[in-house]
C-alpha cells in the first residue's frame, strides 16, 4: 500500500527486492539503519518477507528524518532493482505496527 507524501509524517515505506537470498532481509536492514542512521536515525523498521516485492517499513526519529530518508533512499538500486520510498501516515504504521508509537530509542546497525 502507498500513501501520500505528508511531510509531517517520520514514516516511510520503500519497495525493492523480491529477493530469495537467505539473508536479504538482514542486508537490507543494516543497510537501511545504517543510511538512515547517518540522517537522523530509525526507531523501528519492519522487512515484510513475504511480499513479493520485498516492503521495508521504517519510522524515523521525526519528519525532518522521514524525509531526508525518503530522498536518500528513492532511486537507488539495491540487489538489481530500484528503491521506490513513499510516506506512510504515522497512523496507518501504529495500525500495522501496534506499539511503534511509543518508540524512541534509535535503532542500531
Amino acid at each position: 500500500q502507498w500513501y501520500q507524501r505528508r511531510v509531517r509524517e517520520a514514516v516511510v515505506s520503500t519497495q525493492s527486492t523480491g529477493e530469495t537470498d537467505p539473508y536479504w532481509a538482514e542486508e537490507i536492514r543494516s543497510d537501511v539503519i545504517g543510511e538512515c542512521g547517518q540522517l537522523g536515525g530509525v526507531v523501528h523498521i519492519h522487512i515484510d518477507k513475504q511480499d513479493p516485492n520485498g516492503c521495508v517499513y521504517l519510522k524515523a526519529t521525526n519528519a525532518a528524518t522521514a524525509n531526508a530518508c525518503v530522498n536518500s533512499l528513492q532511486g537507488r538500486w539495491f540487489s538489481g532493482k530500484m528503491i521506490q520510498a513513499s510516506y506512510m501516515s504515522t497512523s496507518e504504521y501504529s495500525k500495522k505496527f501496534e506499539g511503534s508509537e511509543y518508540l524512541r530509542d534509535k535503532l542500531e546497525r
